[in-house]
């Protein structure tokens, strides 16, 4: 690794690195000479920083994916609407979204019947794991930024504070699916390619939080108003990490401080009216979203090829307004009981979801005559019969906020607090008010109005883990769940390469 600190730019900024000793791939790991780019004749401007730090933004897409030039292959981004991706196994594990893709890895996730050797690196199926490289590029080039005496104080504090976010938030990905893992944080380990254990649980959320929370100063407030830099980080998504963080770890004083932190940023508000649930979704960068990755022509966002059937002609709600068939596969819908979970006014199942449609036959499709479950649209008002969409794909919003908080208060001090934050939700979506509950019948009640409010949107594993019920309800599902199913399993590869240093999650052997 003699040639580490003349190649190690420019694998950083044209994404050929793959530093991490996770893999341990002889292939991977090697060390190669792409240009002349040297530490000493870049990061010499701003510029050379920015387009460093825009590389870290590479997982973070909703485009199909791009290919890993340290391996070569092709790996799908964490938030395409794919069955590879964190988003897709984050739904279609749960009771939300039925995937009828037929291939064996849609069924294997849907049964519960995966193992440690179901989705290969080599076959890109296994797309997250291998974000676990982009841990020690941020590290890179958090240092590299750090060490330069050529970028203006202002861009150094800024971005270093970009690539910190953007590292943690990739930590907690791989956290959320695997558990701890041996990530790359310490810039003088980046060269050393000996294999390394796995951080323990104490270790490596303190070092999520670390990041986080020495970020939050150098960072803008947000970018909803800011249409040159929507998609940056911020500190509205710094606050919010720490609370997705806090709230996996059922820490609820820290979530408290965390959604209240984020209310009194005074940046984000609910959409509201006949159409804000809907109008959260077609509108970019509106003042719901703290988060949205940015959709365009040359990246756009495929929810709607995943979910419209094949032989879609119309929908008579006003809220589809197409008039000719789009191009979808309809490999993923919301199931009927799932579906029956909203009320019959409430605006968020009339506007987002269609539990009808007339087909190419001009066959009005519903329950009744074969329709599997109903559509799970989200993004309405499509533009085009065209499957990509320059629709935003909606991470991280306000709504969010308010529940975490209503379920905060309601672990620690009961529902009391609790009901003025879950009803804002409620009310804007046209139903009821929650009144008159207990401590454990609000909890329950807060499960199904985080499903109702953030379908599809990824939270539901989650949510399903922190209440207990993820793997019940997947037994209930007739499903071949097992309780250590709530982590996925490290890809055999990286056990058998590991030579026994690398332990796998339990009971997965």
């Amino acid at each position: 690794m003699k040639n580490y600190k003349t190649i190690r730019v420019t694998l950083l900024i044209l994404g050929m690195a793959c530093l991490s000793s996770v893999i341990s791939c002889k292939k991977q790991l090697e060390t190669k000479v792409y240009s002349q780019l040297t530490p000493q004749n870049f990061y010499q401007s701003d510029a050379d920083a920015n387009a460093a730090l825009i590389t870290l933004y590479v997982p973070f897409t909703s485009n199909w994916g791009n290919t890993d030039p340290g391996s070569g292959i092709w790996y799908a981004g964490l938030y395409n609407a794919d069955i590879k991706t964190y988003l897709s196994k984050s739904l279609i594990s749960t009771d939300e979204i039925y995937n009828v893709g037929g291939d064996v890895n849609t069924a294997n996730l849907f049964n519960f019947t995966w193992g440690s050797s179901t989705w290969t690196l080599a076959s890109g199926n296994e797309a997250n794991y291998p974000k676990i490289t982009y841990v020690a590029k941020a590290t890179d080039i958090i240092n590299a930024i750090g060490s330069s005496g050529n970028i203006t104080a202002a861009a150094k504090s800024r971005y270093i504070a970009e690539a910190k976010t953007l590292r943690a938030w990739l930590m907690f990905v791989l956290y959320d699916f695997y558990g701890p893992l041996n990530v790359k944080t310490d810039p003088a380990t980046l060269a050393d390619t000996t294999v390394t254990a796995r951080l323990n649980t104490a270790d490596y959320v303190a070092q999520m939080i670390k990041d986080l929370t020495a970020a939050l100063p150098d960072l803008p407030a947000s970018y909803n108003g800011d249409a040159t830099n929507w998609g940056r980080m911020s500190q509205g998504v710094a606050n919010m990490l720490l609370l997705k963080i806090y709230m996996r770890l059922k820490l609820w004083p820290q979530a408290e401080t965390a959604a209240r932190n984020i209310m009194s940023m005074n940046t984000y508000s609910l959409l509201t009216g006949p159409t804000g649930y809907m109008n959260v979704f077609t509108q970019s960068a509106n003042s719901e979203i703290i988060y949205a990755v940015p959709a365009n022509s040359a990246s756009p966002n495929f929810w709607s090829q995943e979910v419209f059937p094949q032989d879609f002609q119309s929908a008579p709600d006003a809220y589809v307004p197409i008039s000719s068939r789009p191009v979808g596969w309809l490999t993923q819908y919301m199931p009927w009981p799932y579906y029956d979970k909203y009320d019959a006014g409430d605006i968020r199942r009339n506007t987002t979801i269609l539990d009808h449609y007339t087909n190419t036959s001009n066959v009005v499709m519903n329950r009744s005559n074969g329709m599997p479950g109903a559509i799970p649209l989200k993004y309405t008002l499509l533009t085009s019969t065209n499957p990509a969409q320059s629709v935003d794909v909606v991470i991280f919003r306000y709504a969010e906020v308010l529940l975490s908080l209503a379920e905060a208060i309601n672990e620690q001090r009961g529902p009391a607090e609790a009901y003025q934050y879950v009803n804002l939700v409620r009310e804007r979506a046209g139903v009821s008010d929650f009144l008159g509950m207990t401590q454990a019948t609000m909890r329950t009640a807060l499960l199904d109005e985080r499903g109702r409010e953030l379908y599809a949107e990824g939270v539901r594993r989650q949510d399903l883990i922190r209440n207990g019920t993820y793997i019940s309800g997947a037994i209930a599902r007739g499903k071949n769940a097992q309780l250590y199913d709530t982590l996925f399993p490290i890809p055999n590869t990286v056990i058998v390469q590991g030579r026994g240093i690398i332990a796998q999650n339990p009971g997965y052997n």
